[in-house]
């Protein structure tokens, strides 16, 4: 019985162990993806690469301020967003040409913030 007891905790323990540890995929876009959040999809990429950094930080040294009770407000009174033609945005262009300096978007955070603008830059 206490052969069996042991058994059954270290097959339990084991497979806990070996689907515990997977490998995460990460999505890669074709297109622009749709259905783009402002708060769930373009906040994460400016918290990580553009206003942690202190450039575009609540106090305010490069603009626009990009937290996240600002940055919605910051870009479209700023003119930083066309609609029309998103690829001619502020935003993009600047990111597009190298911005920021840490070092450049990935391709599919640069489809997203495309793909926000693209469906009409909505505080969603």
């Amino acid at each position: 019985m206490k052969k069996l007891k042991y058994f059954i905790a270290c097959s339990v323990l084991l497979t806990s162990l070996v689907t515990g540890c997977y490998y995460d995929e990460t999505a890669v876009f074709q297109g622009l993806p749709q259905n783009v959040s402002f708060k769930n999809d373009v906040m994460p990429i400016f918290d990580s690469s553009c206003n942690s950094s202190g450039c575009h930080d609540a106090e305010g040294s490069h603009s626009p301020i990009l937290v996240a009770d600002q940055a919605y407000d910051a870009l479209l009174s700023g003119q930083y967003i066309n609609t029309v033609e998103p690829e001619k945005s502020g935003l993009y262009v600047a990111l597009q040409s190298g911005m920021p300096p840490s070092g450049p978007l990935s391709d599919n955070e640069m489809k997203i913030i495309l793909g926000w603008i693209t469906e009409g830059a909505k505080d969603n």
